[in-house]
């Protein structure tokens, strides 16, 4: 089968998970071609993995029908079978492309979003059951989703996991140190402000632990002044963005999201479980499909810092029960997110769209 993937999203933060998808499409005999802009980091990266890239500049206001019927040409110059679109602009985009070039468009819906850009594709893939659950709730047919978890190479993840590779060094801490990661984006959804709430309890208890807050954004300046005012700025460290995760994730003890809303599923969730790092999360969507409180992991309210801080105590305080925990969260992600069945439930799809589109 010949795929296209489009992606019009030039700072793709789950990178990795597409190339595994499209390794492992490959890997199965099909062609795959992926479309990107040619703007950001991602597009020269895939150049350097080798895959079969074709640049599409896209306007961001709208729908851009010039880009969209560039984009038709393409299909239609490659002999497409199927468009994969990923995330809502692509999914608007790709879907008039598609149709122009006469194939099935499929996108891959990866958070809690509005269905209007979507309904246009032939089939959506919702990334969890809560994501499914709300388009469901939107009016969206059973008929037209199938809930497909985001795929990860265990063997490249896994290859990765070698405590002697760590980023502690840098930071100034060594093995006498309990680190608390949390990796994501630093926006309000996030709930940075109620983690550092919780990490200054924890370390008058803990005074061995060490925040390390991994990501960037708008609230980087005053969630720093936060650590100033709480006392805590000398036991925390702000990494910005990492392209290194595998050694961020090396340093950790622990596992930490304090999100106050719902999520799609986070890609950090399924990697630090991998990894067999306990996880001290919110009790919010999408998370609680894998980290089940007293199972996988613990979970605390959302917006509720001294709850969060006493989980985090509690992982701290028992080592044995929370390494058991992790490795039970380890067995269920590497049995949900296993790439080669994320592969083929999406040939399925695929197949039979093609199949009702002649």
């Amino acid at each position: 089968m010949r795929i296209l993937h489009f992606v019009n999203n030039i700072n793709l933060s789950w990178y990795n998970m597409f190339l595994d998808t499209v390794r492992e499409q490959e890997a199965q005999g099909h062609f795959v071609r992926a479309v990107f802009p040619p703007g950001g980091v991602n597009f020269k990266r895939l150049l350097g993995d080798g895959v079969n890239v074709t640049p599409l500049p896209v306007r961001s206001s709208k729908l851009d029908y010039w880009a969209a019927f560039k984009l038709s040409r393409i299909l239609a110059a490659e002999r497409i079978d199927v468009l994969h679109a990923h995330l809502t602009s692509s999914a608007q985009l790709g879907s008039a492309a598609a149709r122009w070039a006469g194939i099935p468009c499929v996108a891959s819906v990866l958070k809690i979003t509005k269905k209007r850009r979507y309904m246009r594709c032939d089939m959506l893939l919702p990334c969890s059951d809560h994501v499914h659950g709300d388009l469901r709730a939107q009016g969206v047919p059973e008929s037209m989703m199938r809930r497909v978890y985001t795929g990860i190479n265990l063997e490249r993840v896994l290859a990765g996991r070698n405590p002697a590779d760590s980023a502690r060094a840098e930071f100034g801490w060594d093995g006498t140190h309990r680190v608390i990661g949390s990796v994501a984006r630093l926006v309000p959804m996030k709930g940075h402000t109620h983690l550092l709430d919780a990490a200054a309890i924890v370390l008058e208890k803990h005074p061995e632990a060490r925040l390390l807050i991994v990501g960037d954004g708008e609230l980087r300046p005053s969630l720093e002044d936060q650590a100033r005012r709480l006392g805590v700025a000398d036991k925390t460290a702000f990494a910005g963005t990492r392209l290194d995760l595998p050694r961020i994730l090396n340093a950790m003890d622990i596992s930490a999201l304090a999100s106050v809303d719902k999520e799609g599923l986070p890609v950090i969730l399924v990697e630090s479980c991998l990894f067999e790092k306990p996880a001290v999360m919110s009790d919010v969507a999408g998370i609680r499909e894998i980290i089940r409180h007293g199972e996988t992991g613990w979970l605390a309210p959302p917006r509720d810092h001294e709850a969060l801080a006493a989980a985090l105590c509690e992982a701290l305080d028992d080592p044995v029960r929370a390494a058991s925990m992790a490795r039970a969260a380890r067995d269920l992600a590497a049995r949900e997110f296993d790439v080669r069945n994320t592969a083929a439930q999406i040939q399925e799809v695929y197949e039979q769209l093609v199949r009702t589109s002649r």
